[in-house]
């Protein structure tokens, strides 16, 4: 006779290996259910009711008014909450002010695996902007399975638990997605490592089946953007066109990087090495960086660096200005490639190859050449001059 499920010390979660019975897998994940915790509820993308932790207070006013406020836990020191309680805001905040209180999880549930998996040279060496990313989204896991166990990730039925917890956000379709296919690769890496024997959520259909490798930005809205827009604002979306870089890479692009004739960009995505002829529509902004003795090519109205959340707010403000809808500044890079493989006057493979070799993109054969020349041709500065020119 089999023996009967045993209470994880750490987690309260019932436990049981995979191998056992379908019946035994079955009650096993029917106390997963029972064991949720119901103080979190989801309702059009928005989680309702109290997260744990978070700790209330009604305040009696001088004017004899009473006031609610919440802080993110209980005692000194404790920082006070500022969004509308059961918004997603409200969540967001939470998960903002305790990422960095974070208590160790209980050894053998998915908080433990995140943990471990946060400490690889893997993840550590993943950008920064993607390592952010990521405890953004893991913060959301762990409120929801902090304390799940390990064991229970192998049992038949824990895929659809995943899965119905990701379809509560499929409101934001592109957000659940990314969500649901960052603990995929966390059980990925627990397979690969052998803590689990099967990863459930392989092969996930994915609710987002939007792409935006169709969308460029058309002759109207370049014009607009390069005629009218801020000249601070202006200056990024130059320099993206002509070097067909990154946002982050470009913001943080050094004036060392430019030596007078040529830029220099390390990917910080991908690690490459790119070296770029500086195109005579972006010389004018290289060179003032360099007479200025500016630490960075691009910076603000202000003359300061710009901050990566500085940057897609002021983005998102001169569009609405502009009236431009429908594209991403993300897209000008496929702008500035799609413009280079129209007028480039080369077979097609040659026309991939000089693209990779000035955007970083990576393609087979030209893989090896681009690692090592990262020198763009003129032809490719010709052809973005021919397709810019039509704008």
């Amino acid at each position: 006779m089999l023996p009967l499920p045993q209470p994880c010390t750490t987690s309260g979660w019932s436990c049981i290996h995979p191998a056992r019975s379908n019946s035994l897998q079955r009650a096993l994940l029917r106390s997963i259910v029972k064991k949720i915790p119901r103080k979190r509820h989801w309702r059009d993308g928005l989680m309702e009711g109290k997260l744990v932790g978070v700790h209330k207070v009604n305040v009696k006013l001088a004017d004899g008014t009473i006031k609610t406020y919440y802080y993110a836990w209980r005692g000194k020191g404790a920082p006070r909450m500022h969004a509308k309680p059961g918004t997603k805001a409200f969540t967001q905040e939470y998960v903002r002010l305790t990422r960095e209180r974070e208590k160790a999880s209980g050894d053998g549930t998915i908080g433990s695996l995140i943990d471990e998996f946060r400490k690889t040279a893997g993840y550590m060496k993943l950008a920064a902007s993607t390592r952010r990313d990521y405890e953004r989204q893991f913060a959301m896991i762990r409120l929801k399975f902090e304390g799940f166990p390990i064991k229970a990730i192998e049992a038949r039925g824990s895929r659809r638990i995943f899965l119905n917890w990701r379809d509560t956000m499929r409101d934001s379709p592109r957000s659940a997605d990314m969500h649901i296919a960052l603990l995929s690769r966390l059980f990925s890496w627990a397979k690969g490592n052998e803590v689990i024997l099967r990863n459930p959520l392989e092969e996930v259909e994915r609710l987002h089946s939007g792409t935006r490798k169709d969308i460029i930005w058309t002759d109207d809205q370049l014009t607009k953007l390069l005629t009218e827009g801020a000249s601070h604002l202006r200056n990024v979306a130059l320099v993206a066109l002509w070097t067909m870089q990154r946002q982050a890479d470009i913001l943080s692009m050094p004036t060392l990087a430019f030596d007078g004739e040529r830029v220099s960009i390390r990917q910080g995505k991908t690690g490459a090495r790119v070296r770029v002829i500086a195109a005579p529509d972006i010389l004018p902004v290289l060179k003032d960086a360099k007479t200025t003795s500016r630490q960075r090519v691009l910076v603000n109205s202000f003359g300061q660096n710009w901050t990566s959340s500085g940057f897609r707010a002021s983005w998102r403000k001169e569009m609405a200005r502009l009236g431009i809808k429908g594209v991403t500044f993300h897209d000008l890079r496929g702008t500035a490639i799609t413009f280079a493989y129209a007028n480039l006057d080369k077979a097609h493979d040659e026309k991939i190859k000089l693209i990779s070799e000035i955007s970083g993109h990576s393609q087979d054969d030209a893989e090896s050449i681009i690692r090592k020349h990262y020198l763009a041709g003129q032809d490719v500065i010709d052809a973005i001059s021919r397709g810019t020119k039509k704008a």
